[in-house]
C-alpha cells in the first residue's frame, strides 16, 4: 500500500471508532481518563449547557496517561478548576484508581455505593453522557453498555478528527495510527472475554484492522 492508501485506511478505522451523537439531557457526564485535556473541557462545556447535573472523572494511571505524572481523573479535576472555576466541586465526582475501562465503571459504582447512595440508582438506570478520547469512544460505549445494560447512553466525545488526533498523539511521542487496528481487534475479541457488549463490525473495517 502507498502512504496515501495507508493514511486513507487509518482514517477510515478512526472514523469507525469515533462514535458521535448529539448531546441530550442526562443525569451524569462521565469523562474517561486519558492525557487528552479535550475530555474535561468537553465535560465542562456539556455541564455548562445543562446537559448533565453531575460530572464524573474516572481514571488512575494506565495506558493512556502518558506524561501527566498523576492519576488521569486528578489531572481532569485540576484542569477544570483552572479553566472552569465556577463549576461547583460538589458536582464533580472523582474516581482515580482505575487502570482500564472496565475498572473505570466498576470503581465508580463502588464510590457511588459508599458515598452517593441517593444517586446510585440513577447511574444504573438513568441517562449517561460518555466522553472519551475519540479513538476509544466506541469501545467505551460498548463496555458501558455491557456493565450498565439498563442505562441510556449518549456518545459525546470531544470534537476532533483524524488529523488533529494524530498531531495530539505525536506531542506525546505516541503513534495513533499504530493503535487503531488493535482497538478494532479489542471490539472484535473482548465480547468473548465477557468484557464488552458484542457488536457486528463491518467487514471492510475487519479487513483494514488485520
Amino acid at each position: 500500500m502507498t502512504n496515501k492508501e495507508v493514511s486513507s485506511s487509518n482514517k477510515k478505522l478512526f472514523n469507525y471508532l469515533y462514535l458521535q451523537e448529539s448531546p441530550k439531557k442526562a443525569d451524569f457526564i462521565i469523562g474517561f481518563g486519558h492525557f487528552d485535556m479535550k475530555i474535561p473541557a468537553r465535560c465542562a462545556e456539556l455541564y455548562q449547557k445543562g446537559y448533565g447535573n453531575k460530572i464524573i472523572y474516572t481514571g488512575g494511571i494506565g495506558a493512556g496517561t502518558a506524561d501527566l505524572n498523576m492519576p488521569e481523573a486528578d489531572a481532569f479535576l485540576d484542569f477544570t478548576k483552572k479553566n472552569y472555576p465556577h463549576i461547583p466541586l460538589e458536582d464533580i465526582i472523582i474516581e482515580n484508581r482505575s487502570t482500564n475501562t472496565g475498572e473505570n465503571l466498576r470503581f465508580t459504582l463502588s464510590i457511588l455505593q459508599s458515598k452517593y447512595e441517593k444517586i446510585k440508582e440513577k447511574f444504573h438506570k438513568g441517562k449517561i453522557i460518555l466522553v472519551a478520547n475519540p479513538f476509544r469512544q466506541r469501545r467505551v460505549f460498548l463496555t458501558t453498555a455491557h456493565i450498565l445494560p439498563e442505562a441510556s447512553l449518549i456518545n459525546c466525545p470531544p470534537l476532533s478528527d483524524y488529523k488533529n488526533e494524530l498531531a495530539l498523539f505525536k506531542t506525546k511521542n505516541e503513534n495513533l495510527s499504530s493503535q487503531l487496528p488493535g482497538e478494532v481487534q479489542k471490539i472484535i475479541n473482548y465480547p468473548d472475554k465477557g468484557w464488552i457488549k458484542r457488536e457486528t463490525v463491518p467487514e471492510d473495517i475487519i479487513k483494514l484492522a488485520k
